[in-house]
C-alpha cells in the first residue's frame, strides 16, 4: 500500500527535478566503477604500505628496546670486568709489596751478614797487625834493652845474651 505511493512520489520529483533513470543508473555504475578503482588501486595500497609503515615501527621499537636492554647488559659486563681488574690489579699490587718487602728484607739481612763479615775481617786484620806491632815493639825493645844493658855493663853481648835478655823482658812484659 505504501510502495505504489511512494513510487508515485518518486516519479514525480523525478520529473520535477529531471531525472532520468536510464542516466541516473549509468551514472551511478560509472561512480561505482570509479569508488572500486580508486579503492582497489589507491586506498588498498596505501593501507597497506601504511600497514608495512607501522609493522617496521613497531619493529624499530622492539629493536630499540633490545638495544638498550644490550647495552645495559653491557655496561654492566663492561663495570664488573672492570672491578675485577681493579681487585686483580689491587691483589698484583700487595703481591709485588710483599715480594718487595721480602726481597728488601733479604737483602738487609745480606747487607748485614756482609757487614758483619767485613767488621769481622776488620777485626781480625787489626788484631793481626796490632800482634805484629807488638811483635815489633818487643823485638825493637828487646834490642833497645839489649843495647842499654851493653852500655851499662860495657860488655859486648853474644847472641846467647841477646836472647836471654830479651827473653826475661819480654815475661816481664
Amino acid at each position: 500500500m505504501f510502495t505504489p505511493i511512494v513510487a508515485a512520489s518518486l516519479q514525480e520529483m523525478a520529473s520535477k527535478f529531471g531525472l532520468h533513470t536510464d542516466i541516473f543508473i549509468a551514472h551511478f555504475i560509472a561512480f561505482a566503477i570509479l569508488v572500486a578503482v580508486v579503492v582497489f588501486f589507491g586506498v588498498k595500497p596505501i593501507m597497506k604500505q601504511l600497514e608495512e609503515r607501522r609493522t617496521r615501527i613497531q619493529e624499530g621499537e622492539l629493536m630499540h628496546e633490545r638495544s638498550q636492554k644490550e647495552l645495559a647488559e653491557v655496561k654492566a659486563t663492561g663495570e664488573k670486568i672492570l672491578a675485577d681488574a681493579h681487585a686483580e690489579g689491587k691483589k698484583e699490587v700487595e703481591h709485588a709489596r710483599q715480594t718487595a718487602s721480602k726481597l728488601q728484607a733479604d737483602l738487609s739481612e745480606k747487607a748485614a751478614a756482609e757487614a758483619r763479615t767485613i767488621i769481622d775481617n776488620a777485626r781480625a786484620q787489626a788484631e793481626l797487625d796490632t800482634q805484629r806491632e807488638k811483635d815489633a815493639l818487643k823485638g825493637e825493645f828487646a834490642r833497645l834493652v839489649a843495647a842499654a844493658t851493653a852500655q851499662v855493663t860495657g860488655k859486648v853481648l853474644t847472641e846467647a845474651d841477646h836472647r836471654a835478655i830479651n827473653e826475661e823482658a819480654i815475661r816481664q812484659l
